[in-house]
């Protein structure tokens, strides 16, 4: 008999689980739509665009699997508990152990697969998709002017106020940027920007610039420079303006080449704040990896439902601790630098969750509502 019930529990827990996953990707991947048509604009082919979008997925999954599980395990254990499906297994002997052993193990399944996605394809993907826009930016001059992360880091500013074709051309552009030289701005307008494949040119250009005069007390030079058309090559307009170096960080690398980095500061003696930033993105994926099997629970202790009365505290309680171990997770990842602080982060909203379903299904085995 336990196999056939067991395997009812598991095909429900895992047809929602599916469901809210594909639900949150579609979810996600609307939000990111904008990001998503940008880059198909500037693919060359669609299957390039279409590799881009499913790269997307392996980098939300890891959020999405977890609180996937937690809706489907209270979904599934409140529909047993209001249907009374639950109260005819344990008067047929079923205990709730023996209810909730399979579909544990299958979240510790997932815990694995979830880990494995943190650490290998989510890094991958994550990778790769900053290295297609990075090419694709690099080889137009007016995707790297519009790209905001690249200007702010220039210290400059871009806008185009007239009829504009992404990719294409700019009309009444404004660009502003640092004259390091001379501790200036450098102000440039144009009537229109045209980039094409080996030039980009500019039509009725001014360039304002100021210079400091030699008496301290007196105001500052400006030099106006106007051209009818000007003309660059677009790989030396795009080698001055691309970031001259780019950092990987360590939530793009996999797993052995996190380990790699880490064995190679130690031994090389690096900082220790390097150090523990390599500690801290690997108990952050186990964290993540692991908040698979601890939602599960979860929300099968609060889901479960043994009086007549419904009552929503146990609902706030999930959302307190899966709010709170959301916030705890992007905490301890700006905290990395101390371990000790991001230990606490990532592992005592586990404890914390554990520790409190087992009080919950404790009592309810013992005849007690949970909560």
């Amino acid at each position: 008999m336990f196999p056939i019930i067991w395997r009812y529990l598991l095909s429900q827990y895992f047809k929602v689980m599916g469901l809210c996953v594909a639900a949150f990707i579609a979810v996600l991947l609307t939000s990111r739509l904008d990001e998503i048509a940008h880059f198909a604009v500037l693919s060359p082919t669609p299957a390039l665009a279409a590799q881009f979008i499913l790269l997307q997925i392996p980098y939300i999954l890891p959020i999405v699997i977890p609180v996937s599980c937690l809706i489907s395990s209270i979904l599934l254990v409140q529909r047993l508990s209001k249907s009374h499906e639950l109260t005819a297994f344990r008067s047929c002997g079923i205990s709730l152990k023996d209810f909730l052993t399979p579909i544990l193990f299958s979240s510790v399944l997932v815990a694995f697969i979830n880990f494995y996605i943190i650490s290998e394809l989510s890094t991958y993907s994550h990778y790769q998709t900053i290295i297609w826009k990075e090419e694709l930016r690099s080889t137009n001059p007016l995707h790297l002017l519009r790209n905001k992360h690249l200007m702010g880091a220039k210290g400059g500013f871009f806008n185009s106020l007239g009829d504009s074709k992404l990719g294409k051309n700019a009309g009444e552009v404004i660009l502003a940027l640092p004259n390091k030289n001379q501790s200036r701005i450098t102000l440039f307008l144009a009537k229109e920007l045209i980039s094409d494949d080996n030039f980009f040119e500019g039509t009725d250009v001014t360039m304002i610039t100021a210079m400091p005069s030699g008496d301290p007390d007196s105001f500052d030079h400006l030099l106006v420079e106007n051209a009818a058309k000007t003309k660059t090559l677009t790989d030396d307009f795009s080698q001055l303006m691309k970031q001259k170096q780019w950092k990987i960080g360590n939530d793009y690398l996999t797993m052995e080449q996190l380990l790699a980095k880490l064995y190679e500061e130690q031994a090389n003696g690096f900082s220790v704040n390097d150090i523990n930033c390599c500690y801290s993105e690997i108990i952050r994926r186990f964290s993540l990896g692991f908040s698979a099997f601890s939602f599960t629970l979860m929300g099968l202790a609060f889901g479960i439902s043994i009086s007549r009365t419904h009552s929503l505290k146990k609902i706030l309680w999930v959302v307190l601790l899966a709010g709170g171990y959301i916030t705890t997770l992007f905490i301890g990842k700006s905290a990395g630098q101390n371990l000790s602080l991001s230990l606490a982060l990532y592992t005592i909203p586990h404890l914390l969750i554990i520790s409190l379903s087992a009080a919950v299904l404790y009592r309810v085995n013992h005849g007690i509502e949970g909560a």
